[in-house]
């Protein structure tokens, strides 16, 4: 959860954990409250941006044999969308990963951060970085497009019910 001083808006949301969990650890600073706040700041001035699509897609070349959510290498590894199809979002390169059978079956057509979170019990600070960052940037489009970035936001794990809303 961020911290109070963090407005509680879809945008700050998704700052605040990109900031976090996908830049924070690819510094070597994850943990460093400071360093985490700072790059949050920096974020929503508009100093610097969250990463293109590039950075993740070369990792997930990377994995072909690897699950992208458990890290565990396998020989046969299958496709599976971070956002669901049933969202709306396209089924293009940024939206899908390599997984073992286990978890792509398992996530099925759930959210990443709900399937993360309740159904494999898993703390929020533990998401995958590669999946991660690509689910905060096509929520960052989608609701930018959708004109949604000030929406009040609980959380995280609030964004798939943003969109929903339509409000």
């Amino acid at each position: 959860m961020p911290p109070p001083s963090i407005p509680r808006r879809v945008e700050d949301i998704i700052f605040y954990y990109y900031a976090k969990l996908v830049i924070a650890p690819s510094a070597g600073f994850k943990g460093n409250y400071g360093f985490i706040i700072d790059t949050y700041k920096r974020l929503k001035s508009g100093e610097i941006l969250m990463s293109d699509y590039e950075r993740e897609l070369l990792h997930i070349a990377n994995m072909r044999n690897q699950c992208v959510f458990c890290g565990t290498k396998y020989t046969k590894t299958q496709l599976t969308h971070i956002v669901p199809k049933s969202s709306g979002v396209r089924s293009g390169i940024h939206n899908i990963v390599y997984a073992c059978e286990v978890c792509a079956t398992s996530k099925g057509e759930k959210d990443f951060v709900e399937w993360w979170c309740n159904d494999l019990k898993k703390p929020r600070d533990e998401l995958p970085r590669v999946p991660l960052g690509l689910y905060l940037k096509i929520f960052y489009e989608l609701c930018k497009i959708n004109f949604s970035l000030q929406k009040l936001c609980k959380s995280l794990g609030n964004l798939f019910t943003v969109l929903d809303k339509g409000d």
